[in-house]
């Protein structure tokens, strides 16, 4: 839609950025971007600043929220602001509640009406299990407070929905690898040890399997819901995946194979999580009937651009 107002809330971070920088470069909208810099304002530099107009605001303040909200009036809302470092989440608790649950509630009140609200969920909603989760055989059953908190989020859009106040669409997001990663979860902190000339990789639990989706991809998937959720009556709930789990030392070996470097590892049990499920795999057969495409970039790949690109956003 030619100059339809869209609003990225955390579009300076992972995910986010990405998404702008698509948005920017293939679609006509006017984009805004609601951020309080909490991954670091070196992150601009990798932005075309002339494509966006940023708003330098906390979710959690509402009152700031409303102000943005006034002066943009979107007409589509990408929301992806959250504490999604699980270890954050378990650390600081309430901080996770307050910026993931009433920072959502804050958008979700201030909202134009009709405005689509597209949320960025989790596959930590889901309770654990061997097999591919699908949207609908939902088991909530969240494992850590990130987990819970996102389930939280969902109930507010499912609830502003129902009152006719948005159209909704929830992403349950798995595990978003390549360049511009903002926490260090396990591709980052193994490269970052590979960086500093460590090849003898300091890690946590090595038994879990997970979903790998390309930020690339992610975002586009983000965008490609959008645009399928409005072709539905009612609240639209989609995974993005791949529907394709690899274990920790996949990842090890080809990011190994990506530097050219011999590795091994060490179990260190001060980056051990105590709680960490066995494995989360998604089903994509919702994803590919809503939008008729799947994630297309090989971990294999985004791997390789992911040691490309070290150091230009160095955790900080």
């Amino acid at each position: 839609m030619a100059g339809e107002r869209v609003l990225v809330t955390g579009g300076v971070g992972y995910v986010g950025r990405a998404l702008v920088g698509q948005l920017a470069a293939e679609d006509r909208c006017e984009i805004h971007v609601l951020d309080n810099l909490a991954s670091g304002e070196h992150r601009l530099d990798k932005m075309d600043r002339g494509t966006f107009t940023l708003h330098r605001a906390d979710i959690r303040d509402a009152n700031a929220v409303k102000d943005v909200m006034r002066a943009v009036s979107p007409q589509k809302i990408f929301h992806l602001a959250a504490i999604h470092y699980i270890p954050a989440c378990e650390r600081q608790p309430g901080n996770a509640v307050s910026v993931n649950v009433a920072g959502t509630v804050n958008l979700l009140d201030a909202a134009p009406s009709g405005a689509q609200f597209v949320f960025a969920s989790t596959a930590a909603v889901y309770a654990p299990s061997d097999d591919a989760h699908v949207e609908e055989e939902i088991g909530s059953g969240p494992v850590d407070v990130y987990g819970l908190t996102k389930l939280h989020g969902e109930t507010f859009v499912r609830y502003y929905q129902a009152q006719g106040r948005i159209a909704g669409a929830i992403v349950r997001l798995f595990n978003v690898v390549g360049p511009g990663e903002t926490n260090p979860h396990l591709a980052p902190a193994i490269i970052e040890q590979l960086s500093d000339g460590k090849t003898r990789l300091s890690l946590g639990n090595l038994f879990p399997k997970r979903d790998y989706i390309d930020v690339a991809d992610a975002a586009l998937g983000f965008r490609k819901i959008s645009a399928g959720a409005r072709k539905e009556p009612g609240l639209t709930i989609c995974n993005l995946g791949t529907g394709r789990a690899s274990e920790v030392g996949e990842m090890v070996h080809l990011i190994a194979k990506a530097s050219g470097l011999d590795v091994s590892i060490v179990q260190d049990p001060a980056r051990m999580r105590p709680v960490d499920r066995a494995m989360l795999r998604a089903s994509t057969d919702r994803l590919r009937r809503l939008t008729g495409w799947t994630p297309q970039t090989t971990l294999e790949a985004s791997m390789q651009r992911a040691w490309a690109t070290r150091g230009e956003d160095r955790l900080r």
